[in-house]
């Protein structure tokens, strides 16, 4: 009798001890890891964070008139649309006109868009955050654009971290001095230095002067006369900085200047340009012939380094590709083919890729 009431006993403590164990809580890891680098290594996949598609409304596109705006509507929709097979997922996409943008709607699902900087101006903050993704600059809301921003930031970034504390900067007389003024602007905000020159239709004398060569040549001259042997002379450009940021509308006119520095035995810089300015073609025997890197979009997409395509194509991949990390509550690292996103904190922040 005794016996069998200590199994009773033995058996009921056994299922109280396991009743009030704490159950292992089974979550899906909703957090991307950041990697280091710059360089486009591929697309985020979402299968290992996320269990599936849980957002079932519609994504609402808010873009330029399509009969304006041709070129960049075929290219962004196509992104659009290559991005949702990609992520696999079914939700309903209703393209509309951006100047036709009904609030209401918008706020019953998901708003990718406007990209006009009037629209996001005069809407930010009116829906709520987790509802749209703005693609012009934005305050109050999510937003990732075209704009030189995320480039400038970037280069700045990148530079730093290479401990950089004095530049070369050319500057083109026929390029856009915004994006030159705010690189600078950032870049003199802390207490850093750069050496700026403005060049011509002629530029070669005046980059041979600015990398230091010709008063090289000077000194190899006085060297010269004053020595009774033959002196060997190997010009050296100056070596007070280490990277060079050129500026310019053109990518011609880039190639143009890049190859100048380098002819000028500038062949140990790093050679950088932004690229929002840029409409044309990059020429990729011409960016590796002189070792540029150019701030921009990953060019491993469908339409390479054909910009005004690639551009387009890769901003509606990304819109879409983000908006679907924001409506899933994903956060941390989202690297698409415009560029790099991080979301933490009521926050997303863009870099671009250096190609």
């Amino acid at each position: 009798m005794f016996k069998k009431k200590f199994q009773q006993l033995f058996i009921l403590i056994i299922i109280t001890s396991c009743s009030s164990a704490p159950k292992e809580i089974i979550t899906n890891n909703k957090s991307v890891p950041l990697i280091e680098g710059n360089e486009f290594v591929g697309i985020t996949k979402f299968d290992d964070h996320i269990e599936g598609n849980k957002y079932q409304n519609k994504f609402i596109v808010a873009a330029p008139d399509h009969k304006r705006f041709s070129e960049f509507s075929n290219f962004f929709q196509l992104g659009i649309i290559a991005a949702k097979e990609h992520l696999k997922i079914t939700n309903e996409l209703n393209f509309i006109n951006q100047e036709n943008l009904n609030l209401q709607d918008a706020r019953e699902n998901f708003l990718i868009g406007p990209l006009s900087n009037e629209i996001v101006s005069n809407i930010d903050g009116s829906i709520p955050k987790n509802k749209a993704l703005f693609l012009n600059d934005a305050v109050k809301n999510y937003s990732i654009s075209l704009s030189e921003k995320s480039q400038i930031s970037t280069l700045e970034n990148y530079l730093l971290k290479k401990g950089a504390e004095r530049l070369g900067i050319i500057e083109d007389e026929d390029s856009n001095f915004e994006d030159a003024k705010a690189f600078k602007n950032k870049w003199y905000n802390k207490n850093r230095d750069a050496v700026t020159i403005q060049v011509d239709s002629n530029p070669s004398n005046r980059i041979e002067n600015f990398l230091d060569v010709s008063d090289s040549k000077i000194r190899f001259e006085i060297i010269n006369k004053a020595s009774f042997s033959d002196v060997e002379f190997i010009p050296r450009a100056r070596k007070d900085f280490s990277q060079v940021i050129v500026f310019t509308n053109e990518l011609s006119r880039l190639y143009e200047l890049a190859s100048l520095v380098r002819f000028n035995y500038g062949l140990n810089y790093e050679i950088f340009s932004l690229t929002s300015n840029f409409n044309q073609k990059v020429d990729q025997n011409e960016i590796s012939l002189h070792d540029i890197k150019l701030v921009d979009h990953t060019y491993e997409n469908r339409f390479a380094s054909d910009l005004p395509k690639s551009r387009s194509f890769c901003l509606g991949f990304d819109a879409l590709l983000v908006s679907y990390a924001i409506v899933n509550n994903v956060e941390g690292e989202i690297r698409g083919l415009l560029g790099i996103y991080k979301i933490s904190d009521n926050k997303l922040i863009s870099k671009s890729y250096i190609n």
